[in-house]
């Protein structure tokens, strides 16, 4: 009896020597992990300033395929939010909420584990070279908890790996997108109006010179047409883009009509009549000569690739000035893509 007591009073002097390192063992547990990648800064922001993408590059979804995500609020930024549901002994159930974004610098979330408790994750991106250096760290409050500080030893093991993992695969994913670099560009998304238009299908070389032969040659037939049909010009020219690679330029050189033609366009006619595209687009204000304009469209490309978006058919040009009465750094082009 005596030896069991001594036992027992070994054993609560054990435990209670636990619990006291356990009280001096760090409340607060930060762990980060930092990885170069060779993609613009902006894209990597935009990669990360929302969950779309986030099952493209996380090392946790393959872990199980089979949880459920749901999204809420805005699909970028402040506010953005992913849930998810899985088995509790890999991946469990909880969501995370983007709290702060400061664009290409910051982006900020909020970690909800349920029972299993709160955290923050933060990514910071930096410049390096003609890429960006993005530093992934987590942050969690273990509280007056003995056990909790004690498995708080391990955090930087089990989640450093996963971070590591992580950051390959965004880098993998941000580097196989364009590299042309958006983050000085002002787009708007915008909701665009069908209009009837009066255009000619063309075609043209890809030196500044062929293309505006092909293109003031194309406004003069469809001007013909105008002028034989008693029609007037509503809006700015435009010219519909339908296909630029290294064999050339294919457009439709395009002007917005003020009402539909009397009767209809024959089929053989070399002037036809329709409807311009209707519905969401994103919008670029282009200032400067039109020779500049193919750095405004990798630019826009870029940005439509790295925030996920479809085409919804050929951009277009809407040519504001008139390069006639306009000095080349002062010419306003409009450019659209219609997305989904």
């Amino acid at each position: 009896m005596r030896i069991l007591k001594q036992v027992v009073i070994v054993v609560l002097l054990l435990v209670g020597l636990l619990a006291v390192i356990g009280l001096i063992l760090p409340r607060q547990v930060h762990i980060e992990r930092s990885a170069a990648i060779a993609a613009p800064r902006a894209t990597v922001f935009v990669l990360l300033n929302g969950f779309r993408n986030f099952n493209k590059w996380s090392p946790w979804f393959a872990i199980d395929p089979s949880a459920k995500y749901t999204y809420e609020g805005p699909k970028f930024g402040a506010g953005a939010k992913m849930s998810w549901v899985g088995d509790e002994k890999t991946v469990g159930s909880g969501s995370q909420e983007i709290i702060e974004s400061r664009p290409f610098e910051v982006v900020r979330t909020s970690l909800d584990f349920g029972g299993q408790g709160m955290a923050t994750a933060q990514f910071t991106l930096a410049s390096e070279g003609d890429g960006a250096k993005v530093t992934w760290g987590f942050d969690t409050d273990l509280g007056m908890n003995p056990i909790s500080r004690y498995f708080g030893l391990m955090f930087d093991g089990m989640i450093g790996k996963d971070y590591e993992k992580g950051l390959q695969g965004l880098k993998t994913l941000a580097e196989s997108l364009p590299k042309a670099d958006f983050a000085d560009l002002q787009i708007e998304m915008v909701q665009v109006t069908p209009v009837t238009v009066a255009y000619v299908p063309a075609k043209s070389g890809k030196n500044e010179q062929a293309i505006a032969q092909a293109i003031g040659g194309a406004y003069a037939r469809v001007g013909r047409f105008m002028s034989a049909n008693g029609l007037k010009q509503a809006s700015p020219p435009i010219t519909i883009n339908t296909k630029w690679d290294d064999s050339g330029y294919v457009f439709d050189a395009a002007i917005p009509l003020d009402k539909t033609p009397d009767r209809d366009v024959p089929t053989g006619s070399p002037v036809q009549v329709k409807q311009t595209y209707g519905g969401k687009a994103l919008k670029v204000v282009h200032r400067g000569p039109y020779r500049d304009k193919p750095g405004t469209y990798d630019k826009l490309m870029a940005y439509t690739a790295a925030h996920g978006y479809e085409s919804a058919g050929p951009p277009w040009d809407e040519y504001v000035s008139d390069p006639g009465n306009t000095p080349e750094p002062e010419l306003i082009t409009l450019v659209f893509m219609p997305v989904r």
